[in-house]
C-alpha cells in the first residue's frame, strides 16, 4: 500500500494537469473552430509540458545573468505553479 500511496502523492500534480488538459481538448474539439481557437490550444500545450516537465522547462527557459559563467533557472515549482495558472486560465477565459 505504501507504493500507491508514494505514487499518488508524486503524481498527483501530473494526473491533475492531465485532467485539466483533457477538458481543454474536449472544449477545443466540441467548438470546432480550428483556427480562431488555436492560441488557447497552444497556451494549455504549454502549461501541461510545464506541469510534466517541470525541471526540463525550467532548464529551457533559463538565461545568463550578468556574465555568461553564471545561468540562472527560475525553481522547477515556480515552472509547475505557473503552468497550472495557463491551464487554469485557459479553461476559464480562453474559449469565450
Amino acid at each position: 500500500m505504501s507504493r500507491l500511496s508514494d505514487n499518488v502523492q508524486m503524481y498527483w500534480p501530473h494526473a491533475l494537469a492531465a485532467i485539466l488538459f483533457a477538458i481543454v481538448a474536449w472544449k477545443y474539439v466540441a467548438r470546432a473552430q480550428w483556427e480562431a481557437y488555436l492560441n488557447p490550444m497552444v497556451t494549455a500545450t504549454f502549461g501541461f509540458s510545464c506541469v510534466v516537465a517541470s525541471d526540463e522547462v525550467a532548464d529551457w527557459t533559463g538565461r545568463y545573468g550578468w556574465t555568461y559563467q553564471s545561468f540562472w533557472t527560475y525553481p522547477p515549482n515556480y515552472v509547475r505553479f505557473f503552468g497550472f495558472v495557463l491551464l487554469a486560465g485557459t479553461l476559464l477565459f480562453g474559449f469565450e
